[in-house]
């Protein structure tokens, strides 16, 4: 089995061809205003916004849909969980030790929105940023080489752990696999599932390590570079506007309805 460890798509959109590097700082940004916000409307909103954003950025519908195929099973988990964990105002069900408030339900949907909206820009980076010029840019921010390495194959790493265990949980149902019966029981039929998983994890870490030693990942000398990165008119346009939009937002003044 392989995996691609890159969710590059080539594309000549502006945001594909802004900096790496102003690419990072708008994801700050973004990360910032996503905790700035404290209402689930607000926050949908802010989601809708990133989507409009993206979309016209030339990422396709279909690698936003691929995200949040990825994204779903954790947003519904909290959907279906934190309302149970942050209990506050109206009471509006309660069956035994867990109470469901109106408070809850709506930490439940600000902190799904939440994550969605950090997905959607971590995945805006990812989708219009080439992994080399991902690492050169945190090399040019001052991180080493092995650092700006490590952080760019990690944030690629999960996607493909999450295709293998895709893949293997299916292939195991193909061969009449079926977990059921209580929680001890289901969780024992997944051991051979997670075994599968985890064999598929080292092979795959495996060939990653064959694959950077056979580039010259531990060489001794200077690293070079084909293209070097520079700040055109249009990266200083984007952390400007950016910039400028993230200070307009953040004290903009947030006028919540009454819970």
């Amino acid at each position: 089995m392989s995996f691609s460890l890159d969710l590059y798509v080539p594309g000549r959109s502006w945001l594909h061809r802004c900096d790496p590097r102003v690419k990072l700082w708008l994801l700050l940004l973004g990360v910032a205003l996503a905790f700035r916000w404290t209402h689930p409307l607000t926050q949908a909103l802010y989601v809708t916004l990133l989507l409009l954003i993206l979309r016209l950025a030339g990422i396709t519908g279909h690698s936003l849909g691929w995200l949040w195929h990825q994204m779903r099973p954790l947003v519904l988990l909290m959907l279906l969980l934190q309302p149970f964990f942050t209990p506050s105002g109206k009471i509006l069900a309660q069956v035994g030790p867990l109470t469901l408030t109106v408070g809850g339900l709506n930490s439940g949907a600000l902190l799904a929105l939440r994550i969605l909206a950090m997905a959607f820009l971590t995945g805006g980076l990812l989708f219009t940023t080439d992994q080399r010029a991902l690492v050169q840019a945190f090399v040019r921010l001052g991180l080493p080489y092995t650092w700006g390495l490590t952080v760019s194959l990690t944030l690629r790493f999960l996607p493909a752990i999450g295709g293998l265990a895709t893949t293997v949980h299916e292939a195991q149902a193909s061969r009449g696999w079926v977990a059921e019966g209580n929680f001890i029981r289901r969780a024992r039929d997944y051991l051979p599932v997670l075994i599968a998983i985890v064999i598929g994890a080292l092979r795959l870490s495996d060939q990653l390590a064959l694959a950077l030693a056979a580039r010259g990942l531990d060489y001794p000398g200077p690293r070079t570079t084909w293209r070097k990165l520079q700040m055109r008119r249009l990266d200083w346009w984007a952390l400007g506007l950016g910039t400028l939009g993230f200070i307009g937002a953040w004290s903009a003044p947030l006028i919540y309805p009454a819970l």
